[in-house]
């Protein structure tokens, strides 16, 4: 087991990524704190852990709330005396261009996706020097790393988590606290269902317009981000901090099909 008797966090874990890293951190060993603004979500994966003999909890958390971050994290950190794990997983996104994006969709996406980070690292940060290890997660995206047309918002929120991260990497590390931010590509969770396949014309033709632009030809799944997010908890990237790591079908290394292939 690659997290055994690991405390872990994991914000936004009620359904897509976060469920199924919530589920393989619990299957690795560790001990789940599901956070989430959905109670009954919330609840469904801690039970879905439990039914597979794992340890897990319920807070309800907003992520844009400091009230809400400080709240879960040091009531976990007096339940259990320590927090080995934080994954600042939960987001959201709105596919649309930056002149028809709202001032309340701005603020949203900013908040959830990038200031909800800030928030996990402010008030876990503390904890882990004082303990003296740590090791930090943070969800980003290949949105990040360039810009998607449609995605502008988004970008410049997953663009800040990347950087953020880096920072933290660099202020904290000498207290062995590791910082690192997993960049997804195109995942096959309810998020790209409802926020982009959902409101288009013809949603089987844009998947297939979609895959075409990955070298795999093909969609992530959420258990393949919560594989990458074990490995980066785990001590087997104990020498790995500061890093955006791609999970993206080889999208982030992919400038266009330039020739054909036979």
């Amino acid at each position: 087991m690659q997290l055994k008797d690991k405390i872990s966090i994991i914000t936004g874990a009620g359904s897509g990524i976060g469920r199924s890293s919530a589920l393989l951190f619990a299957k690795e060993g560790a001990t789940v704190v599901v956070a989430d603004l959905n109670e009954q979500a919330g609840m469904e994966t801690v039970e879905l852990i439990r039914s597979q003999d794992g340890q897990a909890t319920f807070q309800q958390t907003d992520v844009t709330n400091a009230t809400d971050m400080n709240r879960l994290i040091d009531t976990v950190h007096r339940q259990f005396g320590k927090i080995d794990i934080m994954f600042n997983n939960a987001g959201l996104e709105y596919f649309t261009t930056i002149a028809d994006t709202t001032e309340e969709e701005w603020d949203r996406t900013i908040n959830t996706n990038l200031k909800g980070v800030f928030l996990g690292l402010k008030f876990v940060l503390p904890i882990m020097k004082a303990q003296g290890s740590g090791s930090i997660i943070n969800m980003a995206s290949v949105a990040g790393l360039a810009a998607w047309p449609g995605l502008g918002v988004y970008s410049a929120a997953k663009g800040g988590v990347i950087l953020l991260s880096k920072a933290a990497a660099a202020e904290y590390g000498k207290f062995g606290i590791r910082v690192n931010s997993l960049c997804p590509g195109s995942i096959r969770t309810p998020l790209l269902e409802e926020q982009f396949l959902g409101k288009m014309d013809d949603p089987a033709a844009a998947e297939a317009q979609l895959r075409n632009h990955y070298p795999l030809n093909r969609l992530g799944n959420p258990d393949e981000v919560a594989s990458a997010a074990v490995f980066l908890a785990s001590d087997s990237a104990s020498f790995i901090t500061g890093q955006a790591l791609g999970v993206d079908g080889g999208l982030s290394s992919f400038v266009g099909d330039l020739i054909s292939i036979k």
